[in-house]
């Protein structure tokens, strides 16, 4: 049996062969060696072998192993060689299956490569590699429609407010490493917040960048009037429609919705700014500076059927009104059935004998006035009770209680709940 020694004798170091005492062919086999001062010998180690050894291959090295030659990493990781599973401590690294130059274990790995990895011991490498492919997961870099997102003071705006697409994503104070932020951390204007996505146990390698601006108090307020709230059947009355912006910052992209009941009937609109749509009833504004305020007047007619309430509301604006107290105005009409009658017969036959107006009882502080075709005042009557047979009842052309002549006259109508006095002409006839 043949063993074998690496021995330092002072600075030098000896390889040296012992043997073992055999017979072979009925002869015996065996090495000298020369005699040397145990003092100055240091024995490093010890191999035993069962065969004749050459110079050159005194230990063959085998190839390193691993648990998978497919391996997977996160690209945000910024994995190296070092990160790749190799059951083997001893490595150096090649980008090729022969050949070529070592690689250093902090390189980065690269999506869709193949390393190759060898077995060092004893300053010797195994003349075969292990083939390691690598493969690097990397979700896409968040989506915004505005990288800088404006918000109200007043609304108390968090990270979790802010607009981003898609919704798995993770928040930073920094575009690189820096501090993970909770979705209720508190927004501060000026700042710049980064959002990468993540998808499984990977972030995207990229962030998105996001400014916010944080404006003052800011607030929408919505106001309503009209011209008369008793208006006639047929008659025309305008709305009057306010929004102010009672904050400190801009609106943007606000749409004030107008409902309408059936019965009224559309006839005009005018604006102070923005656009009014006939048809849908939206009125648009672009943009309401702060403590600015824009007018809408919109005409319509009361007609006979149908209810007649009409409400505004500011539907959607840019930052959004967190204040949605004041964001609508309803006001409802009581349209008067007045219907004025313009001819009569006081002639005693039962039929027609009364000047009538119709519903004129809804309006008890009425005043009716009566004009000859010469403008001589010659009928005038507080709360009229549809009860004038053609008697003139003020002195004048005619004496008072005495009875008109056949013909044309002209009228007056004042009621405090028309939006102006009802005027015509009507016929007196006596036959």
């Amino acid at each position: 049996m043949r063993f074998y020694t690496k021995t330092t004798i002072g600075r030098f170091t000896l390889d040296l062969f012992f043997c073992l005492v055999v017979f072979q062919a009925g002869q015996e086999q065996c090495y000298s060696i020369p005699k040397i001062n145990p003092e100055l010998i240091k024995t490093e180690s010890i191999h035993f072998y069962d065969h004749p050894m050459d110079a050159d291959h005194i230990l063959e090295v085998s190839p390193p192993t691993t648990k998978n030659t497919q391996q997977e990493f996160c690209a945000f990781d910024r994995p190296t060689l070092s990160a790749i599973q190799i059951n083997e401590s001893n490595i150096v690294w090649y980008n090729s299956a022969s050949h070529g130059n070592p690689l250093a274990p902090n390189s980065l790995l690269i999506d869709n490569s193949t390393y190759y990895a060898a077995q060092l011991l004893d300053g010797k490498e195994s003349e075969q590699r292990l083939a390691i492919s690598v493969i690097l997961h990397a979700p896409s870099t968040p989506t915004t429609s505005s990288n800088v997102q404006v918000f109200a003071i007043g609304q108390n705006p968090t990270v979790g407010d802010l607009e981003v697409e898609p919704i798995n994503v993770v928040w930073y104070n920094t575009a690189l490493e820096g501090k993970v932020l909770d979705f209720d951390t508190p927004l501060q204007n000026g700042r710049q917040y980064f959002a990468a996505q993540v998808s499984s146990t990977c972030e995207s390698t990229n962030r998105l960048m996001v400014t916010v601006k944080i404006n003052g108090p800011s607030d929408l307020k919505i106001n309503k009037t009209v011209s008369n709230k008793h208006p006639m059947i047929g008659e025309k009355v305008v709305f009057t429609i306010t929004v102010e912006n009672e904050g400190l910052s801009n609106f943007n992209d606000i749409v004030i919705k107008e409902q309408l009941d059936p019965g009224f009937g559309y006839v005009n609109a005018k604006t102070s700014q923005g656009n009014f749509d006939a048809t849908n009833k939206v009125w648009s504004l672009s943009s309401l500076q702060a403590k600015a305020t824009a007018v809408l007047k919109l005409e319509v007619e009361a007609m006979p059927n149908g209810s007649y309430s009409s409400n505004s509301l500011i539907e959607t604006s840019f930052p959004a009104d967190k204040n949605s107290q004041n964001n609508s105005a309803e006001i409802t009409l009581e349209p008067s059935c007045i219907t004025i009658y313009n001819e009569f017969t006081p002639n005693d036959d039962g039929k027609n004998d009364y000047f009538r107006i119709d519903c004129i009882e809804t309006f008890p502080e009425s005043e009716l006035q009566i004009f000859n075709r010469y403008g001589d005042l010659v009928y005038q009557q507080k709360a009229y009770q549809n009860d004038w047979r053609g008697l003139a009842n003020v002195s004048g052309t005619i004496g008072k209680g005495n009875p008109l002549p056949t013909g044309t006259y002209f009228y007056i109508l004042k009621t405090d709940g028309l939006s102006e006095n009802k005027t015509g002409w009507l016929f007196l006839r006596k036959d």
